[in-house]
């Protein structure tokens, strides 16, 4: 029996010092994953002196929110050198970038450079409101009126209104796609050559369900179609409509 027990005994020693030879000769970044480095806990954080944000893990993704901002940002996670993580926005363009050591930095218009983020306390996670009927045909209107004041172009923002009637999920999820839409193409819209470009295009901008995200054109309609069933990953960001509208009509 005690023989028995010395042998069990060496057997896991042999084991733990197996896997400290192989994790040894795993590479880097391997090792630096494993151990966690770079983790990203859900809540409140501030950035500099003044730019606060929330975080939400939502499995496999992000979510972001800055204060004041009312778009809520799907963002996706890489792994960099030395155990760092990238956050990306769905247009490619990166949103914070996270150190091995859990340092952050968050990337926005107004600083491009980069600030110094910590995290402040818990948070809410991000929620659609629900919007009737007609609060979003009012925001069709809205939107076209921003777009003619702001930016002298004339777009009309229509939806499948049948389907949309009955729907409560349904509708705030369309909404959501028209607001993210029309921030995109705003934010597209900020050269002279770009708003010539929508004008000589377009005049109706279409939301329309789809199985993805996706920037179509019919006619002189813009066709920017949402997928409900992925939640926030269904529809595009303002900054993935302005890139593929870039690409669309070849304006940077």
């Amino acid at each position: 029996m005690a023989g028995l027990r010395i042998a069990i005994a060496a057997a896991l020693v042999l084991a733990c010092v197996a896997g400290v030879s192989a994790r040894a000769q795993m590479p880097l970044s391997d090792r630096l994953r494993d151990e966690k480095l770079a983790n990203i806990e859900p809540g409140e954080y501030q950035a500099g002196d003044s730019v606060k944000f929330m975080l939400d893990n939502g499995g496999g993704f992000f979510l972001l929110r800055l204060a004041g901002d009312p778009e809520v940002f799907v963002l996706y996670s890489d792994y960099t050198s030395l155990g760092g993580r990238v956050l990306k926005y769905d247009s490619g363009e990166t949103a914070i970038q996270i150190t091995g050591w859990g340092g952050m930095t968050l990337y926005t218009d107004a600083h491009p450079g980069g600030l110094p983020a910590t995290r402040t306390g818990d948070g809410e996670p991000p929620s659609l409101q629900p919007v009737s009927l007609a609060d979003m045909q009012n925001a069709t209107g809205d939107e076209s009126e921003h777009l003619a004041y702001m930016r002298r172009i004339n777009l009309a923002f229509d939806t499948d209104w049948k389907a949309l009637e009955g729907n409560d999920g349904l509708r705030a999820r369309a909404f959501d796609a028209l607001e993210n839409t029309a921030r995109g193409i705003d934010r597209f819209a900020a050269s002279a050559a770009a708003r010539k470009a929508l004008a000589a295009h377009f005049n109706r901008v279409m939301i329309a369900i789809g199985d993805k995200p996706l920037i179509q054109t019919k006619d002189k309609t813009l066709i920017a179609t949402f997928d409900p069933d992925k939640g926030y990953r269904g529809r595009a960001s303002s900054r993935a409509i302005a890139r593929a509208l870039e690409r669309l009509l070849h304006v940077k």
